[in-house]
Protein backbone atom coordinates (compact mmCIF):
# COMPACT_ATOMS: atom_id res chain seq x y z
CA UNK A 1 0.00 0.00 0.00
CA UNK A 2 2.67 2.19 0.69
CA UNK A 3 4.07 2.03 -2.68
CA UNK A 4 0.74 2.99 -4.17
CA UNK A 5 0.36 5.86 -2.17
CA UNK A 6 3.87 7.00 -3.27
CA UNK A 7 3.15 6.71 -6.66
CA UNK A 8 -0.21 8.25 -6.40
CA UNK A 9 2.00 11.07 -5.10
CA UNK A 10 4.06 11.63 -7.64
CA UNK A 11 1.06 11.84 -10.40
CA UNK A 12 -0.68 13.93 -8.14
CA UNK A 13 2.63 16.19 -7.98
CA UNK A 14 3.00 16.43 -11.61
CA UNK A 15 -0.68 17.95 -11.97
CA UNK A 16 0.12 20.00 -8.96
CA UNK A 17 2.80 21.76 -10.94
CA UNK A 18 0.52 22.33 -13.44
CA UNK A 19 -1.17 24.59 -11.07
CA UNK A 20 1.68 26.21 -9.88
CA UNK A 21 2.47 27.20 -13.65
CA UNK A 22 -1.10 28.07 -14.72
CA UNK A 23 -2.73 29.70 -12.09
CA UNK A 24 -0.55 32.71 -11.39
CA UNK A 25 -1.31 33.10 -15.76
CA UNK A 26 -4.99 33.09 -14.53
CA UNK A 27 -4.95 29.48 -17.37
CA UNK A 28 -6.90 26.69 -17.46
CA UNK A 29 -5.63 23.80 -15.58
CA UNK A 30 -7.40 21.38 -17.26
CA UNK A 31 -7.20 22.53 -20.88
CA UNK A 32 -4.98 22.77 -22.95
CA UNK A 33 -2.91 19.71 -22.77
CA UNK A 34 0.76 20.18 -21.11
CA UNK A 35 3.28 21.63 -23.64
CA UNK A 36 6.82 22.78 -23.62
CA UNK A 37 6.58 26.97 -23.13
CA UNK A 38 9.08 27.55 -25.58
CA UNK A 39 8.04 26.15 -28.98
CA UNK A 40 4.76 25.03 -27.70
CA UNK A 41 5.30 20.96 -28.34
CA UNK A 42 2.68 19.20 -27.26
CA UNK A 43 4.28 16.88 -24.51
CA UNK A 44 3.33 13.44 -25.00
CA UNK A 45 2.51 11.13 -22.15
CA UNK A 46 5.70 9.15 -22.07
CA UNK A 47 7.50 12.21 -22.00
CA UNK A 48 5.40 13.31 -19.31
CA UNK A 49 5.73 10.55 -16.63
CA UNK A 50 6.71 11.78 -13.17
CA UNK A 51 10.49 11.55 -12.02
CA UNK A 52 11.45 9.08 -14.92
CA UNK A 53 10.64 11.31 -18.30
CA UNK A 54 13.01 13.86 -16.54
CA UNK A 55 15.71 12.03 -15.82
CA UNK A 56 15.59 10.23 -19.38
CA UNK A 57 15.84 13.58 -21.30
CA UNK A 58 18.05 15.75 -18.89
CA UNK A 59 15.66 18.10 -17.85
CA UNK A 60 15.02 19.34 -21.05
CA UNK A 61 12.34 19.64 -23.80
CA UNK A 62 12.80 16.91 -26.39
CA UNK A 63 12.08 19.49 -29.16
CA UNK A 64 13.87 22.55 -28.48
CA UNK A 65 16.27 21.20 -26.14
CA UNK A 66 15.05 23.93 -23.23
CA UNK A 67 16.20 23.80 -20.26
CA UNK A 68 13.31 22.70 -17.69
CA UNK A 69 13.54 23.61 -14.25
CA UNK A 70 14.37 21.23 -11.57
CA UNK A 71 11.09 22.56 -9.33
CA UNK A 72 8.61 19.74 -11.63
CA UNK A 73 11.38 17.15 -10.42
CA UNK A 74 11.42 18.44 -6.86
CA UNK A 75 7.58 19.20 -6.53
CA UNK A 76 6.91 15.29 -7.90
CA UNK A 77 9.38 13.92 -5.21
CA UNK A 78 8.26 15.90 -2.14
CA UNK A 79 4.45 15.51 -3.23
CA UNK A 80 5.44 11.56 -2.92
CA UNK A 81 7.15 11.61 0.17
CA UNK A 82 4.29 14.03 1.89
CA UNK A 83 1.30 11.47 0.62
CA UNK A 84 3.58 8.26 2.05
CA UNK A 85 4.10 10.62 5.33
CA UNK A 86 0.71 10.74 5.93
CA UNK A 87 -0.13 7.22 5.15
CA UNK A 88 2.25 6.03 7.71
CA UNK A 89 0.72 8.46 10.21
CA UNK A 90 -2.84 7.93 9.46
CA UNK A 91 -2.89 4.74 7.60
CA UNK A 92 -5.47 3.67 5.18
CA UNK A 93 -8.39 6.06 6.61
CA UNK A 94 -10.14 9.05 5.94
CA UNK A 95 -7.99 11.54 8.23
CA UNK A 96 -5.02 10.65 4.83
CA UNK A 97 -7.84 11.22 2.49
CA UNK A 98 -8.44 14.70 3.97
CA UNK A 99 -4.44 15.12 4.66
CA UNK A 100 -3.07 14.35 1.02
CA UNK A 101 -6.05 16.81 -0.09
CA UNK A 102 -4.69 19.28 2.64
CA UNK A 103 -0.87 18.88 1.89
CA UNK A 104 -1.59 19.23 -2.33
CA UNK A 105 -3.26 22.25 -1.60
CA UNK A 106 -0.15 23.39 0.71
CA UNK A 107 2.27 22.22 -1.95
CA UNK A 108 0.78 24.81 -4.96
CA UNK A 109 0.07 27.58 -1.97
CA UNK A 110 2.96 27.51 -0.96
CA UNK A 111 5.53 27.57 -3.83
CA UNK A 112 2.90 29.99 -5.82
CA UNK A 113 3.66 32.59 -3.17
CA UNK A 114 7.39 31.54 -3.02
CA UNK A 115 7.59 32.78 -6.88
CA UNK A 116 4.73 35.70 -6.89
CA UNK A 117 4.52 37.19 -3.08
CA UNK A 118 0.82 36.15 -3.78
CA UNK A 119 -1.91 33.75 -2.16
CA UNK A 120 -4.66 33.08 -4.89
CA UNK A 121 -8.62 33.27 -3.56
CA UNK A 122 -8.81 30.53 -6.14
CA UNK A 123 -6.53 27.98 -3.92
CA UNK A 124 -7.79 29.03 -0.09
CA UNK A 125 -11.37 29.39 -0.74
CA UNK A 126 -11.97 26.10 -1.94
CA UNK A 127 -9.27 24.49 1.13
CA UNK A 128 -11.42 26.29 3.82
CA UNK A 129 -14.70 24.93 2.12
CA UNK A 130 -12.92 21.59 2.44
CA UNK A 131 -11.39 21.87 5.76
CA UNK A 132 -15.27 22.74 7.35
CA UNK A 133 -16.38 19.66 5.08
CA UNK A 134 -13.94 17.27 6.42
CA UNK A 135 -14.44 18.26 9.84
CA UNK A 136 -17.17 15.77 9.98
CA UNK A 137 -15.02 12.89 9.97
CA UNK A 138 -11.41 14.44 11.14
CA UNK A 139 -12.38 16.66 14.09
CA UNK A 140 -14.77 14.07 16.28
CA UNK A 141 -17.78 14.20 14.31
CA UNK A 142 -17.87 18.78 15.03
CA UNK A 143 -17.85 21.05 12.61
CA UNK A 144 -17.97 23.79 15.35
CA UNK A 145 -14.11 22.75 16.59
CA UNK A 146 -13.51 23.36 12.50
CA UNK A 147 -15.44 26.50 12.71
CA UNK A 148 -13.47 27.68 15.77
CA UNK A 149 -10.19 27.04 14.23
CA UNK A 150 -11.04 28.78 10.66
CA UNK A 151 -11.61 32.07 13.07
CA UNK A 152 -8.42 31.26 15.41
CA UNK A 153 -6.32 30.77 12.45
CA UNK A 154 -7.67 34.10 10.78
CA UNK A 155 -8.16 36.39 13.69
CA UNK A 156 -4.20 35.75 14.80
CA UNK A 157 -2.52 36.66 11.27
CA UNK A 158 -5.30 40.00 11.27
CA UNK A 159 -4.04 40.46 14.77
CA UNK A 160 0.16 39.83 13.34
CA UNK A 161 -1.10 42.02 9.94
CA UNK A 162 -2.35 44.98 12.09
CA UNK A 163 0.44 45.15 14.25
CA UNK A 164 2.83 45.05 11.52
CA UNK A 165 1.35 47.62 9.96
CA UNK A 166 1.49 49.45 13.15
CA UNK A 167 4.77 49.38 13.92
CA UNK A 168 6.60 49.21 11.14
CA UNK A 169 4.58 51.15 8.91
CA UNK A 170 4.71 48.51 5.89
CA UNK A 171 2.67 45.36 5.44
CA UNK A 172 4.61 42.47 6.85
CA UNK A 173 1.38 40.07 6.76
CA UNK A 174 -0.71 40.06 3.78
CA UNK A 175 -4.46 39.16 3.57
CA UNK A 176 -3.56 36.16 1.59
CA UNK A 177 -1.78 34.99 4.62
CA UNK A 178 -4.49 35.58 6.71
CA UNK A 179 -6.83 33.72 4.80
CA UNK A 180 -4.65 30.64 4.28
CA UNK A 181 -3.86 30.51 8.35
CA UNK A 182 -8.12 30.55 8.69
CA UNK A 183 -8.24 27.86 5.25
CA UNK A 184 -5.24 25.38 7.28
CA UNK A 185 -7.44 26.33 10.90
CA UNK A 186 -10.64 24.67 9.58
CA UNK A 187 -8.55 21.36 8.83
CA UNK A 188 -6.95 21.61 12.36
CA UNK A 189 -8.93 22.82 14.69
CA UNK A 190 -8.18 25.54 17.58
CA UNK A 191 -5.41 23.81 19.74
CA UNK A 192 -3.70 22.91 16.66
CA UNK A 193 -3.86 26.07 14.74
CA UNK A 194 -2.41 27.86 17.96
CA UNK A 195 0.94 25.65 17.84
CA UNK A 196 0.67 25.50 13.69
CA UNK A 197 1.25 29.82 14.31
CA UNK A 198 4.05 29.40 16.84
CA UNK A 199 5.67 27.17 14.75
CA UNK A 200 5.26 29.17 11.75
CA UNK A 201 6.34 32.11 13.17
CA UNK A 202 9.27 30.79 14.65
CA UNK A 203 10.49 29.23 11.30
CA UNK A 204 9.62 32.52 9.70
CA UNK A 205 11.61 34.60 12.16
CA UNK A 206 14.88 32.27 12.05
CA UNK A 207 15.11 31.92 8.10
CA UNK A 208 14.10 35.71 7.81
CA UNK A 209 17.04 36.39 10.47
CA UNK A 210 19.61 34.43 8.46
CA UNK A 211 18.77 35.86 5.53
CA UNK A 212 19.39 39.21 6.75
CA UNK A 213 22.40 38.57 8.17
CA UNK A 214 23.72 36.91 5.03
CA UNK A 215 22.30 39.84 3.70
CA UNK A 216 20.28 37.82 1.22
CA UNK A 217 17.55 40.23 1.69
CA UNK A 218 16.89 43.93 3.48
CA UNK A 219 15.24 45.25 5.99
CA UNK A 220 12.80 46.59 3.79
CA UNK A 221 12.40 43.44 1.44
CA UNK A 222 8.83 41.48 1.77
CA UNK A 223 9.60 37.81 2.54
CA UNK A 224 6.70 36.04 1.70
CA UNK A 225 5.32 34.11 4.77
CA UNK A 226 2.91 31.29 3.09
CA UNK A 227 5.96 28.81 3.10
CA UNK A 228 6.21 29.09 6.76
CA UNK A 229 2.47 28.21 6.91
CA UNK A 230 2.86 25.46 4.97
CA UNK A 231 5.81 24.46 6.86
CA UNK A 232 4.37 24.64 10.36
CA UNK A 233 0.87 23.24 9.27
CA UNK A 234 2.60 19.57 8.08
CA UNK A 235 4.98 19.94 11.23
CA UNK A 236 1.91 20.26 13.13
CA UNK A 237 -0.08 17.48 11.53
CA UNK A 238 3.15 15.04 11.10
CA UNK A 239 4.29 15.74 14.18
CA UNK A 240 2.30 17.74 16.61
CA UNK A 241 1.80 15.57 19.22
CA UNK A 242 5.35 15.30 20.23
CA UNK A 243 5.69 18.90 20.15
CA UNK A 244 4.12 20.44 23.67
CA UNK A 245 2.78 18.76 26.56
CA UNK A 246 1.26 21.87 26.99
CA UNK A 247 -1.55 22.25 24.26
CA UNK A 248 -1.20 18.26 23.68
CA UNK A 249 -1.67 19.19 19.76
CA UNK A 250 -2.99 16.83 17.43
CA UNK A 251 -5.16 16.20 14.38
CA UNK A 252 -8.65 15.12 16.44
CA UNK A 253 -8.38 18.07 18.80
Amino acid sequence: MAVIVSVFGLLIGSFLNVCIYRIPKNLSIIYPNSHCPKCKKEIKWYDNVPVFSYLILGGRCRYCKIKITPRYLIVEVLTAILFLSAYLKFGYSIELFSTVILFSFLVVIGLIDLKTQYIYDVTVVPLAILGLIFSYFTLGQSPLLSLVGFLTGGAIFLTIAYVSRLVYKQEGIGMGDVKLAAAIGAFLGWRSTVMMVIVSVVFGGVISLTLLLMKKKGRKDYIPFGPFLVLGTVIMILAGDKLSGIFNPGWNN
